[in-house]
């Protein structure tokens, strides 16, 4: 976290709203695309973000250490996905595995196939997933963020490496992935 970003967080907590929505406004695309490989959902995505920011804003003061933003952010968008998916019914979850083909992202094509790739892993897999490589969390941060043993953490990383491997090929996925 630069010294800008932490100045603004500062001035959040002490009720700025125009720092706290410019601090914001930094991790939305990422949570936003985040919530996206997790849930395989545009709309569920814009809920489960709207819903961290909302939470974010009104609980900023709580925030014990602004250099973990990231992390706090993350941990909030994992809760608000897990209760999205609770309140999934089979039959929406139907319709949103046809709506994963209609994803949209900004990239190159290889950009495309490896989220594609992504979005097919199993749940926990794709959350591992993307809290490790597209949010950058520390594998003790992820810990925090979901609530599973440093073990399970680490096997659900390295399950889903391998099952990307074999996905998209072992050219493809470096040691970053």
């Amino acid at each position: 976290m630069s010294d800008d970003e932490a100045k603004l967080v500062a001035s959040a907590q002490k009720g700025n709203r125009a720092a706290l929505a410019s601090v914001l406004k930094r991790y939305e695309r990422g949570l936003y695309s985040s919530a996206l490989v997790v849930l395989r959902s545009s709309w569920d995505a814009q809920d489960a973000v709207q819903e961290t920011l909302y939470e974010a804003c009104a609980k900023i003061v709580s925030l014990r250490d602004p250099a973990k933003l990231n992390a706090w952010l993350s941990t909030i968008l994992v809760r608000k996905c897990y209760d999205l998916l609770r309140r999934r019914t089979p039959v929406l979850e139907a319709a949103d595995m046809r709506e994963q083909q209609a994803y949209v992202f900004v990239g190159t094509e290889r950009d495309d196939e490896v989220l594609q790739a992504v979005a097919h892993l199993p749940q926990e897999q794709r959350l591992a997933i993307v809290l490790r490589f597209f949010q950058d969390l520390s594998y003790r941060d992820i810990e925090a963020a979901t609530g599973w043993p440093a073990g399970t953490v680490k096997s659900r990383i390295n399950r889903a490496v391998a099952r990307l491997r074999v996905t998209l090929g072992e050219r493809s996925v470096g040691h970053e992935v």
